[in-house]
């Protein structure tokens, strides 16, 4: 059985209850009907990929999990982030036929962990089947700042943007994903279907309508 350290933050006053009962499924967060995500644990591949802001909060701690890789997707929490406000309604209207398609989206483009391409989402959170018992968890004291997080984040944008240049057919630019966006909005090829945001970054992700494929970009404040 392969094992795999994965990370996952957590608040101090629950270090207990982890030590008793694990990290069990759920979401505390996006609360709402997600069948990938109703029973598994949310979890990253290395503590810098976490967007939630955790990293920086006193109030957190780093724990590492042994898992068995069998039991692992990783998933685009982008896609469940502007699903949850399609649901809520949270700064625009609700639109649960958008949320459901999202969600869908979501879930088919889930891929077994070794399958995993750097880049290929761009907040790659790993689900892990029915939580993590308590004996396979420890408290990382010294985190180490590795900068991965980041680099997924920057080949996530950079492929993107060599798929929308194929997609509207402009030879040779050196235009970036934000700058692409923008043209296939003027040329009618994509529209925006949420805006979201995480710790890293305001949020806006897109549908192409000729291939109903979503994406995310990052905006300026």
């Amino acid at each position: 059985m392969a094992t795999i350290d994965l990370y996952h933050y957590a608040r101090s006053e629950d270090l207990d209850s982890i030590s008793d009962e694990g990290i069990k499924p759920g979401s505390k967060f996006f609360m709402f009907d997600v069948p990938s995500r109703n029973n598994a644990a949310y979890l990253w591949r290395f503590p810098d990929e976490d967007v939630m802001g955790y990293d920086e909060n006193p109030r957190y701690v780093l724990l590492r999990a042994k898992v068995d890789a069998a039991k692992l997707k990783i998933a685009p929490m982008d896609l469940i982030s502007a699903a949850y406000v399609n649901h809520i309604g949270r700064g625009q209207p609700k639109n649960p036929d958008l949320a459901a398609r999202l969600i869908a989206a979501y879930e088919k483009a889930q891929v077994p962990y070794h399958e995993y391409e750097h880049g290929r989402f761009r907040t790659p959170e790993v689900l892990v089947e029915g939580g993590v018992d308590a004996d396979d968890i420890a408290v990382v004291k010294q985190p180490e700042s590795q900068g991965r997080g980041e680099g997924n984040r920057r080949a996530y944008q950079s492929k993107f943007a060599e798929h929308m240049i194929r997609l509207l057919g402009i030879q040779k630019t050196q235009m970036k994903l934000n700058e692409l966006t923008e043209a296939a909005l003027n040329r009618g090829a994509a529209v925006r279907v949420a805006k979201h945001d995480d710790a890293t970054a305001y949020l806006e992700t897109y549908m192409i309508l000729e291939t109903g494929e979503f994406f995310t970009i990052e905006k300026e404040d």
